[in-house]
C-alpha cells in the first residue's frame, strides 16, 4: 500500500484550504465583533463604574465624533486603536443612546468640522523617504449631547483617556440637564451705549439685529430658556448705574476737544446670582477706523459663557490672609495649582480669620502659611471639621528666604526661618505631628545640565511601596516627587478620638533626617555614617471622628458694612448668634455662636502634607499630565467625597514592578530566564519529536505487516 497517493495529497490540500478559510473567517468576525478579557490588576482596560453610571444618565442620544488622522506612525496609531476600542466599550455599555463615528480629516470638510469644534492640530515627527518630516494632524474627539459640544483635544497618550472622555460626557449631560430642568431662566443683556456711534465702529449700527439673531439660535438650542434684552445707557448717570449693578467697566475715549467720554459695550449673562460678562471686542482696521468682532466669534463666546454659567463646578475654599501661597503668583506661589484645580473645581479664597467658611463647601485648603493663625481662625477651621468638612493642609515648618540679585552678588546665601503658624499643636491634637526634621533620601531627583548631574537629596522620588496602594489617591500612581519635606509622626492624645492615621506618602528605606534645613547643601554626598535609615512619612491621611480643639465656644468678631445690604448685621446674626451692635456703618459687632460642636457630627478627612512646594512651578506643570498633578487632583476628589473620580483619573498610570529582595535573587531570576526557560522549551520539543518518531515507526510497522500478509 502506497502512503503518498494522489488521494492523500488531495486530502491534505483540501485540509489546508479549509484551515486557511477558517482563519480568514475568524479574523473577519473578530474585526467586527468586539470582545476583550481584562486580566490586568484593577481592570485597567475595562470601563470603570463611574463611566457606566455617567452613561446611565443619558436620556437622549449622545454621539462622539473622532477626529484622528488615519495614517499615523507608531505610537500614535496604537493610541487611535485604543481610543476606538474604548468607544466600543462605551457603546456596549449603553446601546440605546450612545454612538460614535470617525470623521475623515484628510478631506476639507473633515478639517473644517474639526476647526468648527475648536480642535487644534498637533505637530508630529515621522520618517518619510528616509528622513524626518514634520506635519500637523488632528488627534481629538468631540462629545455631542443635545446642543452641547464638549471637545476632548490632543489625545496623544492612552493614560487618562477614559477619564477625559467620561468627564466630557458628564459635563455635557450636566449642562443640558441644568438648562432643561431649570425653573430659572438665563437672561442675556446687551449693553451698547449710543455714544459709541461717534467712533464710527463698523458693524455697530447692525449690532442689535445681529445679537437678536444670535440669541434666537442659542435660545433654540437651549430649550427656549434664555430671555433677551438690548439696553442703551447713554447719560453718565445711566452708564454709572449699569456699571455698578452689573459689575462691568465702560470704554473710555477722548474727543478731539479733549473731552473724556464713556460708553458700555458688553454682553451680560445672568442666572440667579451667577453672572458671566463677555466684553464685545473692537479692532482697529489696517486702513484706519474701528470694527466689531465677527458675529461668528461673538456667538461662540456667548455659547462658552453660557456653558460656564450653567456648569456645576464644585467650590473648594482656599484659606488666605496668613501668608499662604498666592493663587495668582506664578513664580513662587500656587498659580500652577490653581490652574490645575480649575480642571474640576473653583477655588474660593476665604479669609478664615475674618469670615466663616461658606455653606456648601466640603473642603478647605491651607497651603503654606507663614503667619500665625488667630484663635478665631483656628476656631472656624475646627468647627468646619466638626461639621464633617475635609482639610488639605500643606504645612511648611520653615520658610526659605531668597536674597535679592544684588545681595547674591555680594555673597549672600539663602536662609531659613521658622513658621510660627500655630498649626503644629492644632494638627497634633487631631493626630499628626509635623516635626522640625527635614527628610533626605538616597532615592531622590537628579538634576542634569551641561556641567553634569547633581543629586538633590531633599527631593525624594516616591515610588513602589512608598505610595499607599490601598488608597485611591495614590493607588494608580507610578511616582511622586516632593521637595523640602519634614517628617510626620503619629500623635495620640489621652483619649482615642476615633480617627485613623494612614501614611500615603513615604520615603524609601534609604532616607534619613537632619535637624534643621541649614544642614542641607551641595556638600552632602549621601547619608552620613551611623545615620538612622528608614522610611519617613511625608503625607498622612486622618479619617474618622475628631474631638474639637477647643473646650468651649470662642467669641467671633464679624465685620459689617451697615444695614440693608448682604453684609448687614442682621444677616450675620441670623447665621451665627446674637449681636451686640446693630446698624452702625463699618462697625464691628461681637457675636457669640451657639452652634459649637465638641465632636465631629460625621466622619471627616484631614490630609496633611509636610511641604507646600508641591503646588509651585518647581514641582507642578499644569499644562502636562504629571504624577504630581494627578496626585493633587486625586487628593481633592477624595477629600471632596468622590474617590471614584480619583481612581478613574489614575487608572492605568501605575506600572507593576517586580520587587527584588536582594541581588542574589535578581541574578537567579535573570539566568533562569536566559537558560532555564529556553532549556525547558528545547526539552519539551525533543520529547514531542521522539514521541512522533515512535508513533510513525509503529504505524509503518503495521502497514508493513498488512502488505506482507497480502503477498
Amino acid at each position: 500500500m502506497k502512503r503518498n497517493t494522489p488521494d492523500t495529497r488531495r486530502f491534505r490540500t483540501v485540509n489546508l484550504i479549509l484551515v486557511v478559510a477558517i482563519l480568514v473567517t475568524l479574523n473577519l468576525v473578530a474585526g467586527n465583533a468586539f470582545f476583550k478579557w481584562d486580566l490586568t490588576r484593577g481592570d485597567a482596560y475595562s470601563l470603570s463604574r463611574i463611566s457606566t453610571e455617567s452613561l446611565a444618565r443619558l436620556e437622549d442620544p449622545l454621539r462622539v465624533k473622532v477626529f484622528y488622522t488615519a495614517d499615523l506612525p507608531a505610537p500614535y496609531n496604537g493610541i487611535r486603536q485604543y481610543l476606538t476600542d474604548l468607544l466600543r466599550e462605551y457603546d456596549a455599555a449603553e446601546e440605546r443612546y450612545f454612538s460614535w463615528e470617525t470623521v475623515d480629516t484628510s478631506t476639507p470638510e473633515g478639517r473644517a468640522a474639526a476647526q468648527q469644534y475648536g480642535l487644534q492640530q498637533v505637530e508630529i515627527q515621522e520618517v518619510r523617504s528616509d528622513e524626518f518630516q514634520s506635519r500637523a494632524v488632528y488627534m481629538g474627539a468631540v462629545v455631542l449631547y443635545g446642543n452641547v459640544a464638549e471637545p476632548v483635544d490632543r489625545i496623544t497618550a492612552t493614560d487618562g483617556m477614559e477619564y477625559r472622555l467620561t468627564m466630557a460626557i458628564s459635563q455635557a449631560i450636566t449642562q443640558v440637564d441644568a438648562l432643561a430642568g431649570s425653573t430659572e431662566p438665563v437672561t442675556m443683556e446687551i449693553l451698547a451705549s449710543p455714544t459709541l456711534r461717534e467712533l464710527e465702529i463698523r458693524g455697530f449700527r447692525e449690532l442689535e439685529a445681529q445679537m437678536a439673531a444670535i440669541h434666537e439660535r442659542v435660545n433654540n438650542d437651549n430649550y427656549g430658556r434664555i430671555t433677551f434684552s438690548f439696553q442703551a445707557p447713554e447719560t453718565p448717570a445711566e452708564i454709572a448705574a449699569a456699571s455698578e449693578e452689573l459689575g462691568v467697566r465702560p470704554l473710555q475715549w477722548e474727543t478731539d476737544s479733549g473731552e473724556l467720554r464713556e460708553g458700555l459695550l458688553e454682553i451680560v449673562l445672568r442666572r440667579g446670582e451667577q453672572v458671566e460678562r463677555i466684553p464685545l471686542e473692537i479692532f482697529s482696521g489696517l486702513l484706519g477706523g474701528y470694527t466689531l468682532d465677527d458675529p461668528a466669534n461673538i456667538e461662540d463666546a456667548v455659547r462658552r459663557g453660557l456653558r460656564s454659567l450653567v456648569s456645576s463646578t464644585p467650590q473648594i475654599a482656599y484659606a488666605v490672609g496668613h501668608g499662604e501661597k498666592g493663587l495668582q503668583d506664578a513664580r513662587q506661589g500656587a498659580a500652577p495649582f490653581a490652574a490645575l484645580a480649575g480642571e474640576r473645581y473653583e477655588l474660593l479664597p476665604v479669609a478664615v480669620g475674618e469670615e466663616g467658611i461658606p455653606a456648601g463647601i466640603d473642603t478647605l485648603i491651607i497651603n503654606g502659611p507663614t503667619r500665625e493663625y488667630s484663635e478665631s481662625a483656628l476656631y472656624r477651621i475646627d468647627q468646619f471639621v466638626m461639621d464633617g468638612g475635609s482639610l488639605l493642609v500643606l504645612a511648611d515648618r520653615y520658610t526659605q528666604l531668597i536674597p535679592t540679585q544684588q545681595q547674591q552678588i555680594a555673597g549672600a546665601q539663602p536662609s531659613w526661618q521658622p513658621n510660627p503658624t500655630g498649626l503644629t499643636p492644632f494638627l497634633r491634637h487631631y493626630g499628626v505631628e509635623v516635626t522640625d526634621a527635614f527628610v533626605l533620601d538616597e532615592e531622590s531627583f537628579t538634576a542634569r545640565d551641561a556641567r553634569g548631574s547633581t543629586q538633590i537629596f531633599q527631593a525624594p522620588v516616591l515610588s513602589g511601596e512608598s505610595l499607599n496602594r490601598d488608597n485611591p489617591i495614590t493607588a494608580g500612581l507610578q511616582d511622586v516627587i516632593v521637595l523640602n519635606a519634614a517628617e510626620l509622626l503619629p500623635a495620640r492624645g489621652d483619649e482615642d478620638d476615633g480617627a485613623t492615621y494612614t501614611a500615603i506618602l513615604q520615603t524609601s528605606p534609604q532616607s534619613w533626617t537632619v535637624a534643621t534645613p541649614e544642614e542641607i547643601g551641595p556638600w552632602i554626598q549621601g547619608p552620613p555614617a551611623g545615620a538612622d535609615l528608614g522610611r519617613r512619612d511625608v503625607g498622612v491621611l486622618l479619617e474618622g471622628t475628631f474631638r474639637s480643639y477647643f473646650d468651649e465656644p470662642v467669641e467671633l468678631a464679624v465685620q459689617t458694612r451697615g444695614a440693608g445690604g448682604a453684609d448687614a448685621p442682621g444677616a450675620d446674626v441670623a447665621e451665627t448668634g446674637t449681636s451686640g451692635t446693630e446698624g452702625a456703618a463699618d462697625a464691628t459687632v461681637t457675636v457669640r455662636t451657639e452652634r459649637f460642636s465638641d465632636r465631629s457630627v460625621e466622619d471627616g478627612r484631614i490630609l496633611v502634607l509636610s511641604t507646600s512646594e508641591l503646588t509651585t512651578a518647581q514641582m507642578l506643570n499644569p499644562q502636562n499630565r504629571t504624577p504630581n498633578g494627578t496626585f493633587l487632583l486625586n487628593a481633592l476628589d477624595y477629600l471632596n467625597g468622590v474617590p471614584e473620580v480619583a481612581a478613574l483619573r489614575s487608572k492605568g498610570l501605575g506600572v507593576p514592578r517586580i520587587t527584588v529582595a536582594n541581588p542574589a535573587s535578581a541574578t537567579v531570576a535573570r539566568w533562569a530566564n536566559v537558560v532555564l526557560v529556553p532549556g525547558i522549551v528545547v526539552f519539551i520539543g525533543v520529547v514531542v519529536w521522539q514521541r512522533r518518531r515512535r508513533r510513525s515507526a509503529r504505524i509503518q510497522a503495521i502497514f508493513s505487516e498488512q502488505e506482507g500478509d497480502q503477498v
